[in-house]
């Protein structure tokens, strides 16, 4: 990262930036699992979309 002002408030934000990041990586992991598997379709589940 090149900017010099998200670098500083990162440095003074360091646990909300790890959340962030977290949240990020949740995220994308939920998203490539959905497009690798299926549609679940079975009785008293709603449609779950990839």
């Amino acid at each position: 990262m090149s900017c010099q002002p998200c670098r500083a408030w990162m440095k003074r934000h360091e646990k909300a930036t790890r959340w962030v990041a977290f949240f990020i990586g949740l995220s994308l992991f939920f998203t490539l699992l959905g497009l690798v598997t299926d549609p679940v379709y079975m009785p008293g589940l709603c449609r779950v979309y990839p």
